[in-house]
């Protein structure tokens, strides 16, 4: 759940699970559940001093190519998204 990879695929962690809460607020308009505050913890702990997110791993599986970060590196796709769900956690504390 605290390993970030993208592409996601079939796998399910605290960020995309955050992602899906953020779009859902967005979409009617409701303040983050406050349930949310352990997993927004682990995204935040998992953001690296320069502000980005590493990939942890590659998901198995088929690709006609490469998306993405390689193992240990940062990666765009992922600090989008950490960014994001950070940005919408944040700004509803204010």
């Amino acid at each position: 759940m605290d390993r970030f990879a993208y592409p996601f695929r079939w796998s399910y962690t605290v960020l995309n699970a955050a992602e899906y809460f953020r779009q859902a607020a967005q979409r009617d308009g409701s303040p983050p559940d406050p349930r949310l505050a352990d997993a927004i913890e682990l995204i935040r702990s998992a953001r690296q001093p320069d502000g980005s997110w590493l990939q942890a791993h590659r998901l198995a599986g088929r690709a006609w190519f490469e998306v993405g970060a390689g193992v240990g590196e940062p990666s765009k796709w992922l600090t989008l998204f950490g960014t994001r769900v950070l940005a919408w956690w944040d700004s509803s504390a204010r």
